[in-house]
């Protein structure tokens, strides 16, 4: 019974992010890649994975929270940027390119994705927790990177397109259901991952890590595949939407860890610090550097994909 209604709840969930992604990207057509890509898109597209954190912390669950964030991260620096890559530099795409070329504003938000991710490293790696002012700090830093994309978004501004009224209300009516579908589908989906995992008698960690980003992470990502599958020189719009994402996963995601805690009356949260947190980070480092450099070749693809497949093995040690 309690893998049916994982099933069942994992086919809501991605469904409901389905309709997310797909209105989230009439926002992007409308508003541009800088603003609804980094900003909108990221934010909307991340709630799954705000919901599962916020539940899992409000039960007191915080190894849990920190997998599912880790397991959203991981998936989307390895399997998501990698397959995004193959998909544009080979006959997958219709219109492949050799080589992916990043704009300099695409560039300044790797950088800004590097810095965060190594903050927030460091801020567990010190002593294996987040208290409410790393909270805080990570909060503010998200911020202030949504307040540097602004400021860059005159340089996207070529990138609109007109959207009719009909197509934006259907979009709004997406979102609204697809936002309404997670925030209930979240708390049982959370037991039921606990459930599943005491049935297979595995940490439920495990089951955060694995399983729970593929119900959340799956169709944003398909979405930007089929982007690069139509025409492999629009990779830069999926890169971009990903950088979003993932700056989201290293700051906002990870502050609601201890602002939930704070809530409980605990103002630290211990235990935090794992070796796939570690992994998560040094990919994350190397896809910053690789982003930064502007260029992005087929092998870096492979090398993504491979980072994925060795993450996962050690995950489910």
């Amino acid at each position: 019974m309690v893998f049916a209604e994982f099933i069942g709840l994992l086919v809501l969930v991605i469904g409901a992010a389905y309709l997310l992604s797909h209105g989230a990207e009439v926002l992007s057509d409308k508003w541009g890649t800088t603003i609804a890509g980094s900003i909108v898109l990221g934010l909307l597209t991340t709630l799954p994975e705000y919901m599962f954190v916020f539940w899992a912390s409000m039960k007191g669950r915080y190894d849990m929270a920190i997998g599912s964030a880790i397991g959203a991260c991981t998936l989307l620096v390895t399997l998501g940027y990698g397959l995004v890559i193959l998909v544009a530099t080979t006959r997958l795409s219709r219109q492949p390119v050799s080589v992916i070329r990043l704009s300099r504003a695409t560039r300044i938000d790797a950088l800004f994705l590097l810095i965060t991710a190594v903050i927030a490293f460091l801020f567990i790696w010190r002593d294996d927790g987040l208290s409410l002012a790393e909270g805080i700090i990570l909060a503010v830093l998200f911020f202030v990177y949504a307040g540097l994309v602004l400021k860059m978004s005159a340089q996207y501004e070529e990138g609109l397109v007109h959207v009719p009224n009909r197509r934006l209300a259907i979009a709004f009516i997406q979102l609204l259901i697809g936002g309404t579908a997670i925030f209930f589908i979240s708390e049982p989906f959370v037991d039921a991952m606990i459930g599943v995992a005491k049935a297979l008698h595995v940490s439920p960690v495990v089951i955060a890590i694995v399983l729970g980003p593929i119900a959340s992470e799956m169709p944003e990502k398909m979405t930007a595949y089929i982007t690069v599958w139509r025409n492999g020189g629009l990779a830069q719009l999926s890169i971009c939407n990903f950088i979003g994402s993932k700056v989201n996963h290293n700051s906002l995601l990870l502050a609601v860890i201890p602002f939930v805690a704070v809530a409980h009356g605990t103002w630290k949260v211990h235990g935090l610090m794992s070796g796939m947190f570690a992994l998560m980070t040094l990919f994350t480092v190397i896809v910053s550097a690789m982003l930064v450099r502007g260029r992005i070749y087929r092998w870096h693809g492979t090398f993504l994909v491979a980072g994925y497949i060795l993450a996962m093995i050690i995950a489910v040690r």
